[in-house]
């Protein structure tokens, strides 16, 4: 008899900024990230038992059309953690997987959508050993799998905010899993909304993935590592202490840090854009001149996540008008908040 289990997993937004790892997904600096709402994946999986174990199979379906290659990457990531997940190789698997956002939007599909894979391979073992796993287990060993296949899914898991990387003044923080740490934030930051501003939604000319590798010989590795691990935690001083302006400072800091790096990597590139650009300028005097408490982080891209209280969203769409209309008209703006985390739906 064939098992479906289905979750809806969400991606996530970095303010303190992941980039660099070690070996097996580890990462060189510990990073800080918001848990989105809108922005999220589903991924269903049909696992039909096998007469033998012989190898991982599996079927891989997008947006209802089937997908190969994504196929071929859940395929190697099974492989890789069937060594301490044997009975995986029991199973033919017909996985199913949809976003909530143009696959090719700029926002962290693989954190969505490898969260939900690694949340779907915990219920078929409860379902499998016939055991039901507490919940904080649960989601810790979910959030290690997670990592196994990408470094930023391991922080989809938690609601609201989430921690990952080893600090000795973070209690049960680690390098192998994500942590919660939604208990620190102050109520102020609870209803912060992000508005992803799609600059350009084509492949980037350079992958993270690639990225990463540059910065094993990074001429500012050390010192970003050093930079990255202070910065958390003087974010979490900020965000429990419900400091705009202290928040404001360390985000567009990890922003910026994050792609000079890119440019000072060696080949050097750039992602940034000039729509990039304007949308800083426009972000930074919205602020200074007018008070609006609104700031803004970036991924490894050229869109825009403007981040702001939910008080301040009525003005700021009114001078988003004003100034990028064409953004609005051609729904290039994804409204998204920070979220609950996943969700079970079979």
């Amino acid at each position: 008899m064939a098992f479906n289990v289905q979750w809806r997993s969400p991606s996530n937004i970095a303010i303190v900024k992941y980039w660099g790892k070690l070996k097996n997904q580890i990462p060189m600096n510990a990073s800080i990230s918001f848990t989105l709402s809108q922005s999220y994946s589903e991924m269903k999986i049909i696992a039909h038992p096998k007469a033998e174990e012989i190898i991982l199979e599996n079927s891989f379906y997008f947006e209802s059309i089937r997908n190969d290659a994504f196929g071929k990457k859940a395929l190697i990531f099974l492989e890789k953690v069937s060594d301490s997940h044997p009975w995986l190789k029991n199973y033919y698997f017909e996985i199913y997987s949809s976003n909530s956002f143009p696959h090719s939007a700029g926002i962290a599909s693989s954190a969505s959508s490898m969260s939900a894979l690694a949340l779907c391979i915990m219920s078929l073992e409860e379902i499998h050993f016939d055991k039901k796993i507490p919940k904080e287990q649960f989601l810790i060993k979910a959030s290690e799998l997670a990592r196994k296949a990408s470094g930023s899914a391991s922080r989809s898991l938690f609601p609201k905010l989430s921690l990952w990387g080893e600090l000795s003044s973070v209690d049960n923080s680690s390098d192998e899993y994500a942590i919660d740490i939604s208990h620190q934030l102050n109520s102020f930051f609870e209803d912060i909304q992000d508005a992803i501003f799609l600059v350009n939604q084509n492949e980037k000319s350079v992958s993270s993935s690639t990225g990463h590798e540059l910065m094993n010989d990074h001429v500012y590795r050390e010192v970003r590592v050093q930079q990255a691990n202070d910065n958390v935690l003087k974010l979490l001083h900020a965000m429990k202490h419900g400091s705009w302006n202290e928040f404001v400072e360390i985000c567009e800091e990890e922003a910026l840090s994050l792609h000079g790096l890119m440019m000072s990597s060696r080949p050097g590139y750039l992602l940034l854009e000039g729509d990039s650009i304007r949308l800083i300028h426009f972000i930074r005097r919205m602020r200074k001149e007018l008070g609006i408490p609104v700031t803004f982080t970036i991924d490894a891209g050229p869109n825009i996540h403007m981040l702001y209280p939910k008080s301040a969203h009525v003005k700021i769409i009114e001078l988003v008008q004003l100034e990028f209309p064409e953004y609005i008209s051609q729904n290039r703006i994804i409204f998204d908040h920070i979220g609950l985390g996943p969700k079970r739906l079979i």
